[in-house]
């Protein structure tokens, strides 16, 4: 639901360090689980819904880790967890989810795990990636294989998932979530500044099989993403336009995140010292792991080189899982919303149950066309808007309204075509 509505005039694509914090985006396939070899932070629990550090946990705050980006060649560095710096103060922790589901399926996998730890008095930003197949209770018996983090989301709920996640990387707690699928990452991208690009970057994001560690160099690529988005757009977070990519992003998203609490907290990261230096962000894997990995610069003008680059690897494997599927997708979508319309006549309640989840993913945004595209949104959103007016749930059909408008001024310039 979309909170604080003004008035505001078309976004141009300029993306804010605000949608960042609830526009990264990426999707973890399996991976190993090596038993972690680091002691975490020491953490007690502080006031303004924020964990507190203490100073004497804290270390210099040398940074000897991602120093150097590099557009697409072999260049490496050797990650060790241990040289991260460790600051003081006030820490929030924001889980990010990327939630593998198919269309119309309320249930999702969390492919994506991902913690973004704000040290608002330090004025730092550190991002925990975690490979999907960490182990973790999911509820299952042990001899299935089946107890990984990813399963916890989809078989326990999010409660249980935060706290699989607050184990695994010894953060403390969990104070706010971003969680969002498929579709919606690609409208996330668009958002901060991948609009034509976006499928394309989202699969550079994805890959594994082009990568000798797998896994683990994508889980990195994935926080590599994070932080170099951050320290691009930090600068550009003020204005209109940074304010409508924050809401463009609170509204496709499912977060707890208030538009008021994440502008707060921004600004308490900026009084704090953040700014684009390297030495105020890092990246790090849990559990922790001693490894080589090449760091990619993901630039929207690098991503068609990187696709390149995973295409010649993925070719000798004769292997790959990422590319193809858009037009099963939309055509199975089209035959999801065709279903519903021959319902709609005579029974608005299955119209809602068949249409609802795809309206929650935004399922339209996998279509490339971008006219084809709104097509789809606005007979979708039609169906639904009309089966709760029917069913006498003006508040869910008003909900649905007000994002249709909001998306037509942020995305499509008061109503125009794409």
């Amino acid at each position: 639901m979309i909170r604080d509505l003004d008035s505001v005039s078309p976004l141009r694509w300029l993306p804010s360090f605000a949608s960042i914090l609830c526009a990264i985006l990426v999707v973890i396939a399996p991976a190993c689980s090596p038993k972690a070899d680091d002691t975490p932070v020491d953490q007690s629990q502080g006031g303004d819904s924020a964990s507190v550090v203490r100073d004497g946990d804290s270390v210099p705050l040398k940074h000897t880790i991602d120093t150097t980006t590099f557009v697409v060649t072999d260049s490496t560095v050797t990650l060790r967890d241990q040289s991260h710096p460790r600051p003081s103060g006030r820490v929030v922790n924001i889980v990010i989810t990327g939630l593998d589901s198919r269309l119309g399926d309320p249930m999702g996998h969390a492919d994506a795990n991902h913690v973004m730890r704000l040290f608002l008095d330090s004025g730092m930003v550190e991002i925990i990636s975690i490979p999907r197949d960490t182990e973790a209770d999911a509820g299952f018996d042990d001899t299935t294989g089946f107890n990984r983090l990813t399963n916890v989301r989809a078989n326990r709920g999010r409660t249980a998932y935060h706290r699989a996640v607050e184990e695994i990387t010894g953060i403390g707690r969990v104070d706010h979530y971003v969680e969002f699928g498929f579709s919606q990452a690609i409208g996330l991208l668009e958002i901060i500044g991948y609009r034509d690009n976006a499928t394309s970057t989202l699969r550079v994001l994805r890959s594994r099989q082009a990568y000798r560690s797998g896994d683990f160099q994508r889980s990195y690529n994935q926080g590599q993403f994070i932080r170099q988005i951050v320290r691009k757009y930090f600068d550009k977070t003020e204005g209109l336009v940074g304010d409508l990519a924050m809401r463009a992003a609170l509204a496709l998203v499912d977060t707890d995140l208030t538009y008021d609490r994440l502008s707060s907290l921004i600004e308490a990261l900026r009084v704090g010292g953040f700014d684009s230096a390297e030495r105020r962000s890092w990246v790090r894997l849990k559990p922790a792991v001693i490894a080589r990995f090449t760091v990619y610069d993901f630039d929207t003008k690098n991503v068609s080189a990187i696709n390149q680059e995973i295409d010649q690897r993925i070719k000798r494997l004769g292997v790959d899982t990422m590319s193809g599927g858009a037009s099963t997708y939309e055509r199975k979508l089209a035959s999801l919303i065709d279903r519903a319309a021959a319902d709609s006549a005579k029974a608005p309640a299955d119209v809602i149950r068949t249409l609802r989840r795809s309206y929650e993913q935004r399922a339209w945004l996998q279509v490339a066309d971008r006219s084809k595209r709104r097509q789809y949104r606005d007979r979708l959103c039609g169906l639904l808007i009309a089966s709760y007016e029917r069913t006498r749930q003006a508040k869910q059909a008003a909900a649905i309204r007000t994002w249709l408008e909001f998306d037509n001024q942020v995305f499509t310039g008061q109503g125009a075509e794409p």
